[in-house]
């Protein structure tokens, strides 16, 4: 294969939707990974009015170390999964940095905030991508339901 075949294969892994979580408890405790699995669908369908066809999952701060903030990257994780609009991203986005500035500082906080912003695009081939719940690549889509 050649090197270009390996680097557009590479990608297209990229863009699956996980299908396991990747932080602890939620790896190996069947039944904490299903209650956080039920809260983000109460989140979504609250938010939404629907949820997204792949299951929650969740890898805390996709490569980013945990100093006490990865419960802002769980509850980060919901928002991306459910997906929206461009205005409920920026909101997701906001309420991050706000939770881990309020954990750690705003240092902390700004940096990851402008990785999300820059790196958590609908239209990217991510798994940790706006609206990973739903097949890549969603886009921002009004919600199903005005309910807020």
């Amino acid at each position: 294969m050649t090197r270009t075949g390996v680097t557009l294969a590479a990608l297209l892994a990229c863009a699956c939707t996980p299908t396991v979580h990747h932080l602890e408890p939620y790896r190996s405790d069947p039944a904490a990974a299903e209650a956080l699995e039920q809260r983000a669908q109460a989140v979504c369908t609250q938010a939404r009015g629907a949820t997204p066809p792949h299951h929650f999952t969740t890898d805390g701060c996709s490569m980013w170390f945990d100093d006490g903030w990865v419960q802002c990257c769980v509850e980060h994780d919901i928002a991306y999964w459910c997906g929206g609009t461009n205005a409920d991203r920026r909101h997701a986005d906001t309420v991050f940095r706000d939770c881990v500035s309020a954990a750690h500082g705003t240092a902390v906080a700004w940096m990851m905030y402008w990785a999300v912003r820059v790196g958590g695009g609908p239209w990217q081939l991510f798994p940790w991508r706006w609206a990973y719940g739903w097949d890549c690549c969603r886009g921002y889509d009004a919600p199903a339901t005005t309910a807020r």
